[in-house]
């Protein structure tokens, strides 16, 4: 199972509105601009998100989105499962019909591997991910090079 580009978008657009949010409203074009991610693309995630009850969106001059949720509220398997839907490695693991369970050796292979992958999803909130991303960063800048 693929996680979708739309995830991974989010994900990344949503570590960046945390690292920026004081509280007041992001503009929507300034997160797309500093990730690289289309506005229209990026739009369209984040109504979804808002819709979900992740973020609150502000009209107006000083408009755009803050977190309606606490980014450290929000793991990154909350966002995959709001744009994605369910983890799936195989049919099986979420109630589809398969004619082979009675008989089949790999299940429990593939519902390890979507407990396993829901965990270390479910591990790291937004936040947690932009304070990672902000000690990189600083990392990054206090090297030196002879």
């Amino acid at each position: 199972m693929n996680i979708s580009a739309k995830s991974k978008y989010a994900v990344r657009a949503l570590v960046e509105l945390a690292q920026h949010n004081g509280g007041a409203p992001v503009p929507i074009g300034d997160i797309a601009s500093r990730r690289d991610i289309p506005l229209q693309f990026l739009e369209q995630l984040f109504s979804s998100l808002r819709k979900a009850g992740i973020l609150n969106s502000h009209r107006g001059v000083r408009g755009g989105f803050s977190f309606k949720k606490l980014p450290e509220d929000v793991s990154v398997l909350d966002v995959v499962e709001i744009l994605d839907g369910n983890i799936a490695p195989a049919a099986c693991t979420i109630g589809g019909e398969c004619d082979k369970l009675s008989r089949c050796a790999v299940r429990d292979v593939w519902v390890d591997a979507k407990k396993s992958l829901e965990q270390a999803l479910g591990a790291s909130s937004i936040a947690e991910l932009a304070d990672r991303e902000q000690a990189m960063q600083e990392n990054v800048r206090e090297m030196y090079y002879i």
